[in-house]
C-alpha cells in the first residue's frame, strides 16, 4: 500500500490510485503577528478557566443539575488554653457547721466519701451537695453563706444545677428508675419529684464527667457548646475542652487537681468549675474555675409550676407523725410532709409481693379525721392493705433526719434528763437544773448529719454514756456526734459542740469495780484466746468489750442451741497493774475466779477466733 499526491489545501491525498480525503482538521497559515496574538488569547482564557472551570456538558435529553462552585472554607480554630484558679478550699476537720462532711470509713472496703456534686449561679455564688450531711451547703466571696438541708434527697444524688431560684438533682435508684427533683433555691421546699421515665426536666444536659477515649461530653451552656473531659495519654492528667461540635475544640485547661475530681459543672455562660477533694476524708476540698465564661448566660429556663402531689389517691396529709424505735415520734413540718407526699407520688402498686410484718413508719393523718398507716422497708411502702414500690428510699432516712434536729433534742431536754452508763446497769442519776442548762447549750450548737458521718468503731469503747430524754436515747460518739436509735435498722445522728463527752464523764464518772465483778474486765488491756485444736493464745484484744459485755449479758433462752462439736476454750485478761484472770468459756455457762455463771448462748464466744 502506497500513498502519494497529499493536497493541503483539500486535505487529499492518493492511495493506490484512489483519492482519500482525511478528517477535518485544520491547519492554517499565520503571519508572526497574528501568532502572537493567538497565543495572548489563549492565554486569558486559560486564566479565566482555572478561576471559574465550566462543568463539562452533557448531552441533551439528559437533565442535569447546576454546579455551584465550592464555597471557601472557615479559617482552622486555634483553641484558646485557659489557666484554672483556686476559688474555695474547705477542710473536713474539725465538724463544723460551714464546713462540709464525711462518711467515714466501714469494713468491706467502703472507702470516706466526701461532697458528691457542685453548682455555680450567674453571682458566682457556689453550692456543694453535702450528701453526709443531707444538704446543699452556699458560699458566696470564699466565705459560708447558708445550708439548705434536704434530707428526703437520696444520699448518692448527683448532677446538681442552679437556674434562677430553682436548683435541680438527679439520683439513679437500684429498684425502679432515677429520679429528678426540683427545689426552691430559697426554702430548700420539694418542688416536684419525677421519675425518668418520661425524660428528663432539666433545663439543659447535666452529667458527671467520665474519662472517655471518646470524647463524651458532660454539659451544655446557652449556646448550645458542649464540654468534656478527656484522658491525656498515659498520665494523670486531664483536659477540660468547651467543643463546637461541627467546628472543633474552642477553649481548653488541664485539669487542676490530677486525680481528685469529683464533679465539674458548666454554667450557661459557659463558665466551667471543678469539685476535687483530697483522698480518704481528711485534707481539704477545692472549688477551682477552670474555663472563663464564653457568652451570655442566654433566658433562663420557665418557672416550674407550683402543683401538689397526689399518692395513694390522696392529697398531701394535715398531719404526718413519723416514728424511730428508740428515738421518739415527732410531726413532720409541711415541707417534710410535702417531700415525702412527692416522693411518694412515684411508687406504683405491685400484686407479687408479700407484706412484712413490721410497725408503721408514717401515719398519715386528715382533718376530715380520715388516716393511713405507711409501713415502708427500702422503696417498698405497705398501706391499706396494698403493696407499692417505688424509686425512693429515704423515708427513713428523713425520719431520721428530723428525730435528731438538736433544737427537738434541747427541748425534750428542758423537760428533765438522766445519765447513764450502759455497760452498768443502775449506774445512772437524773441531772440538776445547772447540769441541765448544759446539756441544752451544747445541743444548741448541734446538727443533723446521715448516719454515715458516725465515726466507725469496730466496738465501743467502755464506759457506753447515754443520755435519756423520756422515750429518746442519746448515745455519745466520740467526742463530736451522737445517735438516736442505736440497735435499730435505722440510727438518727447528730453532730454537738464537743463538750458533750466530757460533759457526760464528768456528771457521771465510770465507779470502782471489784475483782469479784466480772464487769471489772473492762478493765483490763490484754485479751488472749485459746482453744484445744485451734490458736495458741490468740491476741484477740480488739474485741474486749464486745467480750465482756457478752459475759455480762441477760441469761438466753435455755432452750436455744449452742455451737455442737466445740470444746471450751479460755479467755485470758491481762491489766495494766499485772493482774491476770482466766475465763473457761464451756455450754451454757462460764468460769469465772472458781464460779460457774450460768449464761445460755456464751459458747458462741468461741467464733471469736481468727477473726481480724
Amino acid at each position: 500500500m502506497r500513498a502519494s499526491g497529499c493536497d493541503r489545501d483539500t486535505n487529499s491525498y492518493e492511495r493506490d490510485g484512489e483519492l482519500i480525503r482525511a478528517p477535518a482538521i485544520a491547519i492554517v497559515r499565520l503571519s508572526r503577528m497574528r501568532r502572537i496574538g493567538l497565543v495572548l488569547a489563549a492565554a486569558l482564557v486559560a486564566c479565566e478557566a482555572a478561576v471559574a472551570p465550566s462543568p463539562t456538558p452533557i448531552p441533551s435529553p439528559i437533565p442535569t443539575a447546576s454546579v455551584t462552585p465550592p464555597s471557601a472554607s472557615p479559617p482552622p480554630i486555634v483553641a484558646r488554653e485557659e489557666t484554672p484558679r483556686l476559688l474555695l478550699s474547705i477542710p473536713y476537720a474539725p465538724p463544723t457547721f460551714d464546713g462540709l462532711g464525711v462518711t467515714a470509713t466501714r469494713i468491706g472496703g467502703v472507702t470516706p466519701r466526701g461532697p458528691r456534686s457542685l453548682a455555680v449561679d450567674e453571682n458566682d455564688r457556689i453550692y456543694i451537695w453535702d450528701r453526709a450531711r443531707l444538704r446543699v451547703v452556699v458560699y458566696t466571696g470564699g466565705k459560708f453563706e447558708r445550708a439548705i438541708s434536704l434530707p428526703y434527697v437520696e444520699q448518692e444524688a448527683d448532677a446538681l444545677l442552679v437556674d434562677r431560684d430553682r436548683l435541680y438533682l438527679r439520683a439513679g435508684s437500684y429498684l425502679s428508675g432515677t429520679i429528678e427533683y426540683v427545689i426552691d433555691a430559697a426554702t430548700g421546699a420539694l418542688l416536684r419529684a419525677t421519675s425518668t421515665d418520661a425524660g428528663s426536666i432539666y433545663p439543659r444536659r447535666r452529667t458527671t464527667p467520665q474519662p472517655s477515649p471518646t470524647h463524651d461530653t458532660f454539659g451544655t451552656d446557652a449556646a448550645k457548646l458542649d464540654y468534656r473531659y478527656t484522658s491525656v495519654g498515659q498520665g494523670p492528667n486531664s483536659l477540660y475542652e468547651r467543643v463546637d461540635l461541627g467546628r472543633g475544640v474552642l477553649a481548653y485547661a488541664v485539669e487542676p487537681a490530677p486525680e481528685k475530681l469529683i464533679d465539674a459543672y458548666a454554667r450557661a455562660d459557659g463558665a466551667l468549675f471543678e469539685l476535687a477533694a483530697d483522698y480518704g476524708g481528711v485534707g481539704s476540698v477545692y472549688v477551682y474555675a477552670v474555663l472563663a465564661p464564653s457568652a451570655a448566660p442566654g433566658p433562663s429556663s420557665s418557672t416550674v409550676p407550683a402543683t401538689a402531689p397526689v399518692a395513694f389517691g390522696r392529697p398531701v396529709p394535715d398531719r404526718l407523725t413519723a416514728t424511730l424505735a428508740g428515738a421518739g415520734s415527732i410531726d413532720l413540718d409541711a415541707r417534710s410532709r410535702t417531700a415525702v407526699w412527692w416522693l411518694a407520688s412515684l411508687v406504683k402498686e405491685r400484686t407479687d409481693l408479700a407484706v412484712a410484718p413490721q410497725e408503721p413508719l408514717l401515719v398519715a393523718r386528715w382533718n376530715d379525721g380520715s388516716r393511713i398507716e405507711v409501713v415502708v422497708s427500702g422503696g417498698l411502702l405497705f398501706t391499706d392493705g396494698k403493696i407499692y414500690l417505688g424509686p425512693a428510699t429515704v423515708y427513713e432516712q428523713l425520719a431520721a433526719y428530723s428525730l435528731a434536729a438538736p433544737a427537738r433534742l434541747s427541748e425534750l431536754a428542758s423537760r428533765g434528763a438522766t445519765v447513764r452508763i450502759a455497760d452498768l446497769p443502775g449506774v445512772q442519776r437524773a441531772l440538776t437544773a445547772a447540769e441541765i442548762a448544759e446539756l441544752r447549750a451544747s445541743l444548741s450548737k448541734g446538727f443533723s448529719v446521715s448516719e454515715g458521718e458516725l465515726p466507725f468503731m469496730l466496738e465501743f469503747p467502755f464506759p457506753m454514756y447515754e443520755i435519756v430524754l423520756g422515750d429518746v436515747v442519746i448515745r455519745l460518739h466520740g467526742d463530736d456526734y451522737g445517735s438516736l436509735g442505736e440497735g435499730q435498722r435505722r440510727i438518727a445522728a447528730f453532730v454537738h459542740d464537743g463538750t458533750l463527752d466530757d460533759l457526760a464523764r464528768r456528771w457521771l464518772p465510770a465507779p470502782a469495780l471489784g475483782v469479784e465483778d466480772p464487769r471489772s474486765l473492762f478493765l483490763a488491756e490484754k485479751v488472749s484466746f485459746e482453744q484445744p485444736g485451734y490458736f495458741d493464745l490468740e491476741d484477740i484484744s480488739r474485741w474486749k468489750a464486745s467480750l465482756v459485755r457478752a459475759l455480762n449479758a441477760e441469761p438466753g433462752d435455755p432452750q436455744s442451741p449452742e455451737p455442737a462439736g466445740e470444746p471450751p476454750a479460755t479467755l485470758v485478761f491481762r491489766f495494766p497493774s499485772g493482774r491476770v484472770e482466766t475465763v473457761i468459756v464451756s455450754p451454757g455457762s462460764f468460769s469465772y475466779r472458781g464460779r460457774v455463771i450460768p449464761l445460755h448462748g456464751v459458747m458462741y464466744l468461741v467464733y471469736y477466733r481468727g477473726v481480724p
